[in-house]
């Protein structure tokens, strides 16, 4: 083997550890951006939530709470799934499934949790003057009461 033949290989060997590095590098700033900043929910997961009426929940947006109540109406625009605890909807507390969330609760969830009491975890948001949480995992929502 020449000199010129181990230059080869040298720059060879050196390219791949590179492009290697730069792979790592641009998987960890994926992981960073997209997955660990998916939900708010995994973020105060750690946290241990407030339990709250849902008369008090405008006093707490912005807080990691639990809330019961039952589901009265509901209405899945197939973008999104509003659950909500009242028929004013825009007063009181509503529980949003986005669509890319879908999968991983049971189909139809406008049915599924109509006229059942629930508890759900979140973080309260306020969208448009309405509160809400987002329901991001089937953790979130649990049915505590399935009478009708």
């Amino acid at each position: 083997m020449n000199l010129d033949d181990r230059e080869k290989i040298k720059r060879f060997i050196i390219r791949i550890i590179v492009t290697t590095l730069a792979i790592l590098v641009i998987l960890f700033f994926i992981k960073i951006w997209f997955v660990d900043n998916k939900s708010n929910y995994t973020s105060f997961k750690q946290n241990t939530p407030l339990f709250i009426s849902l008369n008090e929940v405008t006093k707490h947006y912005g807080k990691y709470v639990i809330v019961e109540g039952k589901i009265t109406k509901t209405y899945n625009s197939g973008k999104a799934c509003f659950l909500n605890f009242d028929e004013n909807y825009k007063r009181y507390l509503t529980a949003v499934i986005f669509a890319s969330s879908f999968p991983v609760f049971p189909p139809n969830p406008e049915n599924y949790y109509l006229n059942k009491k629930v508890r759900i975890v979140g973080v309260i948001k306020e969208y448009q003057g309405s509160p809400e949480i987002i329901l991001n995992t089937k953790d979130q929502i649990e049915i505590i009461d399935d009478s009708h």
